[in-house]
């Protein structure tokens, strides 16, 4: 700890202090991105690209440069809605099960219609783990054939096998419809219980009974005709025992099995193809010899749009992430300020389609504008709750040693500790940007302010998180989001300041 004081000062008295970042420009910047005018920043509308315009207008007069596609702010990400009509049904034998009363989900082939038959094998939790000596595969064919499966994973104490308590990749959805389209299966089917998923059928039928956006489909990439969740009702109503089935997928030497049952899948979709943006900006370091090394800063613009109907339509996002997004730019702002520069580049990224599962971020890293090998260090902020100052900063992601004592350094240098996720099981560690550099080997932190004292802080994630009242409101204590920004300014100088 002594030591990195000693590295955090040294950076700090070699490069000057950075202007700090204000409250008041924070506020001015949340006011507008939440705003009714942008119409909850959905993905493919006009007011997700009046976000998009007006962050790089912030931008460019913060004094970053362009540094996207053709010398512009923005990086073009190509992708495709996914609209499911309300007819889509399931079939085993003279059973049916209906769209979002029973099930949702997306087609990630892209197809308009779906008409199939398919065989199901239930393959517990779609994991295949070889240093845990867990293949849920193994044994059993499942090309073209429709999998069912549990999302989390096999449940256990022990930190050294699936992490403990602590959930792993492998348990995400994410993963098992990527696992179960590497082997080959036409579908993938999640039977989900509140248990298993940590959240409500209410979540998921409000997350994926909407409009699915994706990265517009490459040649050549595995994808599942049909990638979806039922509800543990209906699976029971086709026969399955679910309370037995997940019995058996708990249970070490588990082993796949066919049904011996076929489902009809009968879906159709409208299919739109979508321009959105990445917005990119950059300040150039100081020293040529490794100016070209990038510490990268992320955020994502969009959010969840408007409902079909309700009093208050408007998702207005303004904590999930208009605030992450007034918080780079002002980060920008002070960067720029600086005299001299920091030795090595900031690269500050808005990504858009996170709300959809990290698609900015995911194409960033396929499409890096800076190769992935000179990123030095990601800092992700996605969501200050407003309010007084934090009792501590929560940490998601994975670093070196040298990069951890900076994040140690500058938490002690606010007053906020370091504190551990109290809740590893629910998975926070995969569900921001961050992740996508992981994934892709960079080091990524994302930084989460915990024990945030006010009313709406303390109600946020109960109240209204991923709801319309996550509005603006003038009468906000900014605290907590000044000091997240000038904790992630001072991190980010000292990594690019470093020998």
């Amino acid at each position: 700890m002594i030591r990195a004081c000693c590295v955090l000062f040294a950076t700090l008295a070699a490069w000057g202090q950075p202007i700090p970042v204000e409250s008041n420009r924070l506020r001015a910047h949340i006011r507008f991105l939440a705003s009714d005018l942008l119409e909850g920043r959905s993905v493919g509308v006009r007011g997700g690209q009046l976000a998009t315009q007006y962050i790089a207008s912030a931008l460019e007069a913060a004094g970053a440069k362009p540094a996207g596609d053709h010398q512009s702010f923005f990086q073009n990400v190509p992708l495709t809605g996914i609209l499911v009509d309300s007819g889509a049904k399931l079939r085993v034998g003279t059973k049916q099960i209906h769209w979002r009363t029973h099930f949702v989900g997306t087609t990630q082939t892209q197809e308009a219609h779906l008409d199939f038959n398919a065989p199901l094998v239930f393959v517990g939790h779609g994991i295949h783990a070889p240093e845990f000596q867990w293949n849920d595969y193994e044994g059993v064919d499942v090309k073209g054939k429709i999998v069912v499966l549990f999302t989390g994973e096999p449940p256990s104490n022990d930190p050294a096998f699936f992490g403990g308590k602590a959930l792993t990749y492998y348990g995400r959805w994410t993963y098992k419809f990527e696992e179960a389209a590497r082997q080959g299966a036409a579908g993938a089917i999640i039977i989900h219980t509140p248990e298993t998923a940590s959240y409500a059928w209410s979540v998921v039928e409000n997350s994926w009974g909407r409009e699915d956006i994706q990265l517009r489909r490459e040649a050549g990439q595995p994808a599942l005709r049909l990638a979806a969740w039922m509800q543990a009702g209906a699976a029971q109503e086709l026969g399955f025992d679910v309370p037995a089935l997940l019995a058996r997928a708990d249970t070490k030497g588990f082993r796949a099995e066919p049904f011996g049952q076929t489902m009809a899948v009968s879906l159709r979709a409208t299919i739109r193809q979508i321009e959105s943006q990445n917005v990119v900006a950059r300040v150039e370091g100081s020293d040529p010899d490794v100016a070209a090394e990038t510490i990268l800063y992320s955020s994502h613009w969009d959010h969840l749009g408007e409902a079909a109907a309700g009093a208050d339509r408007i998702f207005n996002g303004a904590v999930d992430n208009a605030t992450g997004c007034a918080a780079l730019i002002e980060i920008a702002r002070s960067w720029a300020s600086l005299s001299p520069r920091p030795r090595r580049s900031a690269l500050f990224v808005f990504v858009t389609a996170e709300e959809s599962g990290l698609r900015g971020s995911e194409y960033y890293v396929r499409h890096p504008l800076v190769p992935l090998s000179a990123t030095r260090l990601n800092i992700n902020i996605d969501a200050i709750v407003p309010g007084g100052k934090p009792e501590g900063l929560m940490v998601h992601g994975k670093g070196t040693p040298q990069l951890w004592s900076l994040v140690e350094g500058a938490s002690k240098r606010y007053g906020v500790p370091l504190r551990e996720d109290p809740r590893p099981e629910s998975g926070s560690e995969f569900r921001s940007d961050h992740f996508s550099f992981v994934r892709a080997g960079v080091a990524a932190y994302s930084l989460v302010p915990v024990g945030v004292p006010g009313a709406f802080s303390m109600n946020y994630g109960a109240k209204h998180y991923h709801q319309p009242s996550d509005e603006y409101s003038p009468d906000w204590d900014m605290t907590s989001n000044q000091i997240l920004a000038n904790l992630a300014l001072l991190l980010g100088v000292n990594a690019a300041s470093l020998p």
